[in-house]
């Protein structure tokens, strides 16, 4: 947990989604509690997308498996996938938000 708070300042240079993707990845690969690992790198994660302006991120039971397998290989140092798995699912979390307000409000032009 130690070497997660020391890289933390190195790791905001990179893009807030990002950002959020390793920070999520590398408190689920040290595996630091007995029961709770996966939820608390999922909140931890939104913590830092709410921040950063972006909205709250879920990980559907349908792409579960992707999600295990591409966290699985940021235990190897390969963090490429799971980068791109998290950035896809901001980008789903994103338009089903301007659904959202389109459908409220069906008069806007946009």
């Amino acid at each position: 947990m130690q070497e997660i708070i020391e890289q933390m300042p190195e790791l905001r240079k990179l893009h807030p989604v990002i950002y959020a993707a390793r920070l999520h990845a590398q408190l689920a690969t040290v595996h630091p509690f007995i029961d709770g690992n996966g939820r608390t790198a999922r909140l931890l994660m939104n913590l830092s997308l709410l921040q950063n302006g972006y909205p709250i991120t879920s990980i559907p039971p349908i792409v579960r498996g992707d999600y295990i397998a591409t966290i699985k290989d940021t235990n190897h140092g390969d963090f490429e996938k799971f980068d791109n798995f998290i950035s896809c699912m901001v980008w789903e979390a994103q338009r089903d938000y301007v659904r959202l307000i389109k459908a409220l409000n069906p008069a806007n032009p946009w």
